[in-house]
């Protein structure tokens, strides 16, 4: 099985920019009831992903104020969700998938085309008993 027939498009995935500040991450997360989001840059390249830890651990480490201001540029990021290119293959997702909710999926700029959620891979590699 390919990526690409798991593939949850660009079009409907929620993702965040580059820009945004740390509050607008937690309001993205928030209203689309999500624990993580891909980071895109201006050109739709991504750049990692923005998980409500990482958001919280920024706000935690210094003035509230200051840290929801602060652009998701300078947030350090613990969680490495590396992007995988639709050349490959599911079962190369599969221990990825453990770790992240979503793996990213980008074309040979690095832009994103979109995302393969945890339950799809999970569900192609061990489908349910009938």
């Amino acid at each position: 099985m390919k990526i690409m027939q798991l593939l949850r498009p660009l079009a409907d995935v929620p993702w965040i920019s580059v820009t945004d500040t740390v509050r607008d991450a937690f309001d993205h997360l928030e209203t689309y009831d999500l624990s993580a989001a891909p980071i895109l840059d201006w050109d739709g390249r991504y750049v990692g992903t923005a998980t409500e830890a990482d958001l919280r651990r920024h706000v935690a480490s210094t003035d509230k104020t200051v840290a929801l201001a602060t652009p998701l540029s300078a947030v350090e990021r613990r969680s490495k969700n590396l992007a995988a290119t639709v050349d490959r293959d599911v079962e190369s997702l599969v221990a990825q998938a453990l770790w992240h909710s979503f793996i990213p999926v980008v074309d040979d700029c690095g832009r994103l085309l979109g995302i393969v959620d945890r339950r799809r891979i999970l569900d192609a590699r061990l489908p349910s008993a009938a």
